[in-house]
């Protein structure tokens, strides 16, 4: 019945993600030496979305939400330290009337993210993992943050938690978000800020065959990989963007960008939209 609704299917949807917003400052990106408004970058993201036509059915944000640990690594920030860099976040996700679904990313604090995203929910550090449906499909995000790491890991609560979520939606086609990347992209230096288990997740994900896509963030790259039927993608950043050429660390100020998915029954296709200018016409 599921696959049956599934092919009827006619929407499109958008990913961005490593969005960095900071309230009230600039980031200098690491061993960068510009200055970069994350929040400035963001809205010009939002703005196109907003002009979209047909508007998308809903927005994926991939993790590293706010960030304001970036403007000094030296010391831990403290919960209420993050709040007033969520609450620009949430200001800014007005500009969209589409729901949005907000994934944890290795920078974010789950317990000034749900005070300020999730009023009235216990603000805890327990994983943000969840699923949802539209028109047929089945769509799952998942929490791959371990708070004061680079790298990410998905703990076997969650992963139960999947295999579950997985099962009672068998015949649905799938889609799974996750921040990290699970596999490697050849960059060893991001490579070495993956997914610590992510053999573990791929493992639940391959006995499941309603499974086909798999989104990320973390790396700041347009990548492409595929293994079997389950193929990983990885969408820019909406603000600073890493070399896709160089083995060791380096950023530079390339353009925000978000993925645009359409659906069309049980046709999946995509393409990654770059700003390079102020306008729509700019794409």
């Amino acid at each position: 019945m599921a696959e049956e609704s599934a092919a009827q299917a006619e929407f499109s949807f958008v990913h961005f993600t490593d969005t960095h917003v900071i309230a009230d400052a600039t980031l200098r990106p690491p061993n960068g030496s510009y200055e970069l408004d994350t929040a400035a970058t963001l809205q010009r993201v939002l703005d196109v979305i907003a002009a979209m036509q047909p508007p998308p059915a809903f927005a994926v944000i991939g993790g590293d939400l706010a960030t304001p640990d970036l403007l000094d690594f030296t010391r831990k920030w403290t919960p209420k330290e993050y709040e007033p860099s969520y609450r620009l976040l949430q200001k800014q996700l007005k500009t969209l009337t589409c729901p949005t679904y907000l994934l944890m990313g290795n920078h974010d604090n789950r317990i000034a993210f749900r005070r300020v995203m999730q009023p009235g929910r216990t603000a805890s550090d327990e994983g943000h993992y969840y699923s949802f449906d539209h028109q047929g499909y089945h769509f799952i995000a998942l929490d791959s943050l371990r708070p004061g790491e680079a790298s990410g890991h998905l703990e076997a609560e969650q992963l139960d938690w999947l295999r579950d979520d997985l099962e009672a939606h068998r015949g649905e086609p799938t889609l799974v978000f996750v921040h990290h990347h699970p596999w490697n992209i050849g960059l060893k230096w991001l490579d070495d800020m993956k997914l610590r288990n992510g053999d573990d997740l791929v493992g639940v994900l391959q006995d499941f065959p309603q499974v086909r896509w798999m989104i990320c963030g973390h790396i700041h790259l347009d990548h492409v990989s595929q293994r079997g039927g389950l193929t990983m993608m990885s969408t820019p950043s909406t603000c600073f963007q890493i070399s896709k050429w160089s083995q060791t660390r380096k950023f530079v100020a390339a353009p925000p960008a978000f993925r645009l998915v359409q659906i069309q029954g049980l046709e999946i296709s995509t393409r990654v939209l770059h700003l390079h200018g102020d306008g729509l016409d700019s794409l």
